[in-house]
């Protein structure tokens, strides 16, 4: 019989399903270094060359699978109604032969990080880069000028979550003895804050140094050489954790007391849904 006069039922994914599990029950049967080699039951896939085979593994060899559509509709389109449509499984071999692949290359590294193969330069270089995500790439969101902390007034000291009973009779810092605010009202999981940091009613020269949490940094944010003057500077520091509190800046005053002001302008986050004030999504 030639391959043109076969009947159509042996090109049908069924009863190549069939033929497979009967192939390696026989195998089975003849020893297991056999049975090996063939398969286990219940793992049949298409071989290169054959129709894809819906609900199956289906093996496509050294050779490129193309999809290719003539009218202006998408080529494939992928639905699903309670999972994922789509996934790309990780590799730990990537490198560096999807450096050299061609352009439009998508592929998740070991460490779940998208590749994409971009394109070329100006100079005809080949470009790659990973797509950014909330994982490891931050967005920084303004918000409205907010006044998160003024110790002159005692409903602006609220966010005093460590070291409030280290303030003096008027609020004031005491020198050497840090404060922890919490943002975690204004940002779930926050990296950064952004905005101004204010220094008044100090009694004598004196620095001041905002920092997220742990050993205090040897850099300051505010110097000051006399008394009774108000001074500011642009804030930008990372964010810390404390305990139960996930989003919370130190600060520490040295030299002399002093009443502290600090305003949010913006934070940095992964995501804008992250920022719970005005500004995020």
């Amino acid at each position: 019989m030639t391959r043109a006069s076969q009947p159509d039922h042996d090109h049908d994914p069924n009863r190549r399903r069939l033929l497979r599990r009967a192939a390696t029950v026989a195998a089975t049967t003849a020893g297991a270094g056999v049975a090996a080699a063939v398969g286990v039951p219940g793992t049949a896939q298409a071989d290169p060359g054959d129709h894809l085979v819906l609900g199956e593994a289906n093996d496509a060899g050294p050779a490129t699978t193309t999809l290719t559509a003539d009218q202006a509709v998408e080529a494939l389109r992928l639905q699903h109604g309670s999972g994922p449509a789509l996934r790309l499984v990780p590799s730990d071999s990537l490198y560096p032969q999807v450096l050299d692949s061609e352009v439009g290359t998508l592929a998740v590294d070991d460490m779940g990080d998208l590749f994409v193969r971009a394109g070329t330069d100006s100079g005809g270089n080949g470009t790659n880069g990973w797509a950014w995500t909330s994982e490891w790439a931050t967005t920084s969101v303004a918000v409205p000028p907010t006044r998160v902390l003024d110790t002159r007034y005692a409903d602006l000291r609220r966010l005093i979550v460590s070291g409030a009973d280290t303030l003096d009779s008027s609020g004031r810092l005491t020198p050497g003895k840090p404060i922890v605010v919490s943002l975690d009202s204004y940002v779930q999981g926050g990296y950064a804050i952004k905005g101004n940091v204010t220094v008044v009613g100090m009694t004598g020269p004196g620095v001041l140094t905002v920092w997220g949490a742990g050993t205090k940094p040897t850099a300051s944010n505010l110097n000051w050489s006399t008394a009774g003057t108000i001074l500011s500077n642009f804030l930008f520091t990372r964010l810390g954790a404390s305990g139960a509190y996930r989003s919370v800046i130190t600060i520490q005053a040295t030299a002399s007391p002093t009443h502290v002001i600090v305003d949010l302008t913006s934070l940095l986050v992964g995501h804008p849904s992250q920022v719970l004030l005005g500004g995020g999504a």
